[in-house]
């Protein structure tokens, strides 16, 4: 029997609200700001030219731009609708294909030996108004952990928070716990065998050989997947990020246009059913 639900108050995981925040006008950048106000000044003053006019409203119509939910947004919104609906989740298959789930806790010790600290991983979950989401690490800072994929995906020499998405899921957290600062930490840390094994086999098979791949693919493939050989001071990246109330409250507005949204399926469905 399909399970009708009231998302008028549904709580988000921090994970997954990069997905609501996709396709969202982009602010004004301090050059756009500068061109913006200067344009202003030259239109009071009368001597705006045709063409500056253009860019103008341009800028104007950039800057007071609506957030909405994109696309993207409601594919995923549909797809979420379908899983409370049927009661089913994928992400119960997900949890066990993750190389971030198995070597969380390596992850965390790797951190820990290098730093000399003694962060114990979090098991509590909280919750308020808008998020529902279990952090890694909870301190007078916040901790979150990435594992890499394999070396190649490791953000060694990015500057800035490699993936949006990690952004706004670590604002969410900042919001739950009530603290202003977190660390989103990248480990490069072993593949576990299972995985490196079920690597070998893809590429057994996209190579079309019946009997295992041969011994030197075998051992580059290891290679590629562990890193004892790597100093782990080597196998850490850090990157600081703030509380941002700003993005906060874009977020929130999000999380309620998706709440109103999938409100909205309970329509669409019953109509499929024919139930109005």
């Amino acid at each position: 029997m399909l399970k009708v639900h009231d998302f008028s108050n549904y709580k988000f995981r921090p994970h997954a609200i990069g997905k609501l925040m996709k396709g969202l006008p982009k602010p004004l950048t301090p050059n756009q700001v500068e061109t913006l106000t200067g344009l202003m000044e030259k239109r009071y003053a009368g001597t705006i030219t045709d063409k500056q006019i253009v860019t103008l409203g341009d800028l104007i119509k950039k800057r007071d731009a609506k957030p909405e939910l994109s696309d993207g947004a409601k594919t995923y919104l549909n797809e979420l609708f379908k899983d409370k609906v049927f009661d089913r989740s994928k992400e119960i298959q997900s949890k066990y294909l993750s190389k971030g789930i198995s070597v969380e806790d390596e992850n965390i010790n790797q951190y820990n030996e290098v730093n000399r600290t003694f962060l114990i991983k979090n098991e509590k979950r909280l919750d308020n108004e808008f998020f529902d989401g279990e952090m890694d690490v909870i301190e007078d800072i916040l901790y979150e952990f990435k594992s890499s994929w394999d070396y190649s995906t490791f953000p060694l020499f990015e500057e800035d928070v490699p993936n949006e998405d990690y952004y706004d899921q670590i604002q969410c957290y900042l919001d739950l716990t009530g603290l202003t600062k977190a660390k989103l930490v990248y480990g490069l840390v072993d593949t576990p065998d299972d995985l490196i094994l079920d690597e070998k086999r893809k590429m057994a098979w996209k190579l079309g050989f019946l009997d295992g791949i041969p011994e030197e693919l075998d051992e580059e493939i290891t290679k590629n997947m562990t890193y004892a050989d790597i100093p782990k001071q080597a196998r850490i990246k850090e990157f600081e990020i703030y509380k941002d109330e700003k993005r906060l409250e874009l977020i929130k507005i999000m999380v309620k246009q998706a709440r109103v949204y999938l409100n909205s399926l309970n329509i669409t469905l019953a109509k499929h059913l024919q139930l109005i």
